[in-house]
């Protein structure tokens, strides 16, 4: 029988062989030993043998997690019983009927016996040197007999007796009755002596309300007296002093529309700008002067400025120095015995001085009268609160024709809807507005329907 090829060889071969390096079967060709550099470090583990070290660490492991720790280092007690023999079945009933714990138990034990980790952060308190130090302060305070504030609060509330009060029921006709509003209000009774942060905190007190908030935006009446003249039977004075008042408010009104016309209005024939007028105005500027123009004198003033200015340069003398030394130091004496004589002089000007200095006083009171009425008039007035101006309603007024001496035949003007909301913008409650203006963004297509085309043709 012919021997195997291929892989049987191979087999046939390798049968005594225990390993790649050794001799036994690899008598041909036998493969060289790789030599490595055991010197760096990235070998060590490439090429170094480290499962006995592998296996000692995972039966370390294994010990600690199922015995809870090396069973050489364990006590004979915790390893071994002694086996008497006595009743072995009923102790194991026993047993097994008193400690055998229940199936969700064991499904909860942990597997492992080694113990967690201790969590660090958990056993840290937040400013445990601060409030170490707030304690030995409390302490040495309650030694002199002074207690903190939290627990004198504690103490006075337990201190103070308690209200033996009973409401009386609501179905009582023979009950007392009171004032909800009153200060001593009985249903205030009960939050008497409380904190007033506590009563805050439980809806049991309102905040404080601002002072701001008590202050009207405006001194104006909600609801301001119409003229004598608007009622519906005034007398002739009244009412003719009101249709004066409507006839300047229209007559100011024209004056603006005209004033508006006359700066828009083109201009006429005779004022357009002509050729020449244009011209001139584009040449303004760019055209010197000539010479002949300058009067003849010109050149003379010229000369004497040059002459002035070569003569200030000329060196000066000692004794112009001196002189004007002497005349300066002369004019200092002067000043200052002019200044010594006036002093002496006031003291006979006393009257004078205070009367200046009343009439001073009284201008300034008049002034300051002034502010405080320009203060009132501005307080009066409606302020800015948006980007439109507040503009005075029309005055609502009949004309003499129109007045009827009963009010089943007055006619109504104005709207009280309108007035009442110029007065918010007139007290600064809201700002100005103006009706939004409706623009239509895309046109509007007709078409007619097909069964009213029927009808109509």
């Amino acid at each position: 029988m012919a021997p195997a090829t291929g892989r049987g060889v191979e087999k046939e071969e390798d049968f005594l062989g225990f390993s790649v390096l050794s001799k036994c079967g690899n008598k041909k060709n036998p493969p060289k030993r790789k030599r490595v550099n055991r010197n760096k470090k990235k070998n060590w583990k490439k090429h170094s043998d480290v499962r006995d070290v592998e296996e000692f660490m995972d039966d370390v492991r294994l010990q600690e997690r199922t015995a809870g720790g090396l069973l050489s280092e364990k006590a004979n007690e915790n390893l071994y019983f002694v086996d008497t023999g006595k009743n072995k079945a009923a102790r194991k009933r026993k047993l097994k009927k008193r400690t055998k714990p229940l199936r969700i138990d064991l499904i909860l034990q942990p597997d492992s016996k080694v113990p967690p980790p201790k969590d660090i952060s958990s056993h840290q308190v937040l400013n445990g040197k601060k409030l170490k130090r707030k304690r030995e302060r409390e302490r040495k305070l309650e030694k002199k007999g002074i207690l903190p504030r939290a627990d004198r609060l504690l103490l006075a509330l337990q201190d103070r007796p308690s209200s033996t009060h009973k409401d009386e029921a609501n179905t009582n006709p023979s009950r007392g009755f009171y004032d909800l509003w009153t200060a001593n209000n009985p249903l205030d009774s009960a939050l008497e002596g409380k904190d007033q942060w506590y009563l805050e905190q439980t809806k049991r007190s309102r905040v404080k309300r601002p002072e701001a908030l008590n202050k009207k935006p405006s001194e104006l009446p909600a609801v301001e007296v119409a003229a004598p003249g608007a009622s519906y039977n005034p007398t002739f004075e009244s009412h003719q002093s009101l249709l004066l008042r409507a006839h300047e408010v229209e007559v100011k009104k024209l004056k603006e529309e005209k004033k508006l016309q006359r700066q828009l209005k083109r201009p006429t024939k005779n004022e357009l700008p002509t050729e020449e007028s244009r011209l001139q105005e584009l040449c303004e500027g760019l055209v010197e002067e000539s010479d002949e123009d300058q009067p003849a004198g010109g050149e003379a003033e010229h000369d004497d400025q040059m002459g002035r200015s070569l003569h200030q340069r000329e060196r000066k003398t000692e004794r112009q120095r001196k002189k004007e030394k002497e005349a300066k130091i002369l004019r200092a004496g002067q000043e200052a015995e002019r200044r010594e004589r006036l002093r002496r002089q006031s003291l006979f000007q006393l009257k004078s001085i205070q009367a200046s200095l009343k009439s001073r006083q009284d201008e300034l009171l008049r002034r300051k009268k002034l502010r405080e009425e320009k203060r009132k008039a501005e307080a009066l007035q409606p302020k800015r609160l948006g980007r439109l101006k507040y503009q005075e309603p029309d005055l609502d007024v009949l004309l003499s024709e129109e007045l009827t001496e009963s009010l089943r035949k007055l006619k109504p003007e104005g709207s009280v809807i309108k007035d009442r909301f110029k007065s918010f913008q007139k007290r600064n409650l809201i700002e100005p507005r103006e009706r939004a203006k409706f623009k239509r963004k895309l046109k509007v297509k007709y078409v007619e329907k097909r069964a009213f085309k029927e009808i109509s043709v």
